[in-house]
């Protein structure tokens, strides 16, 4: 973990459409100088870069799980490296939209290749930094999906995974349920109202970080 003890690294995880992405702009508005919000694959320039080849590059959709897994990985050390750890040694908390978490449940579950479980977590304990706390904005698969096809039809945010059929949403749910069996998180109910799930996720944002 990084060396000033008092910053924390929270990483929000959630499948499509569960909304994730409209809590963290709200919180940033709101949010003082003692915050960094970040994303994964990309955070970094270089990150960025590996984000545009692995979401929008016409050959990954049909790249193996191994491949997307040290791709993600490589993207998440040079975040690391460039990002997360020298803004928390400078006294500021992190906030990254993704994190590992992503990598366990979309390569390992959605592409159902649980022979590279051993190979994530090898690559996980080489970062020099994993998040204090995971919070899992978690909504049914119809829904999300639902909400992700009214988000497409209004803007150019879509990838190669919206596309992918219903089983392989359900089997990063799964994927999400396995991984929280071994690090610290809470979960948020986002079948719910927008103003009761920010509500919430204001509360856990709060209680964590002071």
């Amino acid at each position: 973990m990084a060396e000033n003890i008092q910053s924390k690294f929270i990483a929000i995880e959630g499948g499509e459409g569960s909304g994730k992405s409209t809590l963290l702009r709200l919180l940033k508005e709101k949010a003082g100088d003692n915050m960094v919000f970040t994303r994964e694959p990309g955070g970094s320039p270089f990150g960025e870069t590996i984000r545009e080849v692995a979401l929008k590059s016409p050959y990954a959709k049909d790249a193996s799980a191994e491949t997307m897994l040290c791709l993600m990985f490589a993207a998440r050390y040079d975040h690391v490296d460039k990002i997360i750890t020298p803004s928390l040694n400078s006294g500021k908390h992190v906030i990254s939209d993704r994190f590992d978490a992503s990598s366990f449940t979309y390569q390992i579950y959605a592409q159902e290749t649980p022979q590279i479980e051993k190979l994530f977590w090898s690559l996980r304990d080489r970062l020099t930094c994993v998040p204090d706390l995971y919070i899992y904005v978690d909504v049914e698969v119809e829904e999300g999906l639902r909400r992700v096809q009214n988000r497409n039809a209004n803007t150019n945010e879509n990838n190669h995974f919206d596309g992918r059929k219903v089983d392989f949403h359900k089997r990063i749910k799964q994927g999400y349920t396995e991984f929280f069996k071994k690090v610290p998180h809470v979960v948020i109910d986002a079948n719910r109202p927008l103003e009761d799930v920010k509500k919430d996720f204001y509360n856990i944002i709060d209680s964590t970080l002071n």
